[in-house]
């Protein structure tokens, strides 16, 4: 076709520019690549890498520019998507066709507290509308979101116990999970006691921001009064590695019984230290 004649109706037809991106007479298609991230943690910015390829067909021989559009989907309410650039121009040019990439940068921020390890399907959606000449196209990367762990700790409380020589004893713990996660709660002693001995029951889990009790048994071996440290190990469920752990002290105190029956037996030597010196005083 004669070069005059492809410029007149390019000229003719430029009123027609808003029509849709099928108008276009070239073939287009965009091809969109994205890291999937890792859990988002909270308040912290996460960076993605994305490269976004947009090629034409053969027949682009009037330059004639197009806007690329890169927008997120489905986004939470507790995560913010930005991206840069969500939009750039190019100009496909080109007899025989072409292809053209472009760099984009995604950053996710947990701006709010959501529960940890639960999926979510981000899609990052870039598309264009083409121009006159050149169609439109558009791709779709679908992006497993989850929000980190946050470990806001445990909060342990409890009482002092006493408890009599001999007696056992449940002593209650009652533990809070600040985290947004359920957690596993594993409770043991730093040091062995003196005075006392202990059961503890297995690992037990705390939904979150929920208080549970967990009651030790406490048997007084000896009388005495002792600041007991004790450890507790938590962490979320299928994620071990993120372990750590929380310490208190509890007062116990065992009295009466042994000093009771030491007076009784010291009695009991008395009279019969008695009645001995009685019946060899009574044989002289």
């Amino acid at each position: 076709m004669d070069m005059k004649i492809v410029y007149m109706l390019a000229i003719f037809t430029l009123p027609l520019a808003p029509i849709a991106a099928s108008a276009g007479f070239i073939s287009s298609e965009l091809d969109l690549s994205v890291e999937q991230p890792s859990p988002v943690p909270l308040n912290e910015a996460m960076i993605l890498h994305a490269r976004l390829n947009f090629s034409w067909g053969f027949g682009a021989i009037i330059p004639m520019p197009l806007v690329i559009y890169i927008e997120a989907e489905n986004v939470p309410d507790w995560l913010s998507v930005s991206i840069q650039p969500s939009s750039f121009t190019i100009t496909p040019v080109g007899w025989r066709g072409g292809s053209t990439e472009k760099d984009v940068t995604i950053t996710l921020r947990a701006r709010n507290e959501a529960p940890a390890f639960v999926t979510y399907n981000v899609a990052i959606h870039a598309f264009t509308n083409g121009s006159l000449i050149v169609n439109g196209a558009e791709d779709k990367e679908a992006l497993n979101v989850m929000q980190d762990f946050h470990d806001a700790g445990i909060f342990v409380e409890h009482k002092s116990v006493k408890l009599s020589m001999d007696e056992s004893k449940e002593v209650t713990i009652n533990v809070t999970n600040n985290c947004n996660s359920p957690l596993y709660i594993n409770i043991q002693p730093v040091n062995s006691s003196k005075y006392f001995d202990f059961s503890f029951p297995s690992m037990q889990i705390i939904q979150s921001h929920s208080t549970d009790v967990i009651k030790i048994g406490v048997t007084a071996k000896k009388i005495g009064k002792e600041d007991v440290q004790l450890k507790l190990e938590y962490y979320p469920p299928g994620h071990e590695e993120k372990k750590n752990f929380a310490y208190t002290n509890i007062t116990i105190e065992s009295y009466g019984k042994e000093g009771s029956m030491t007076a009784i037996s010291i009695g009991i030597i008395i009279v019969v230290v008695a009645s001995i010196i009685i019946v060899i005083w009574k044989r002289r």
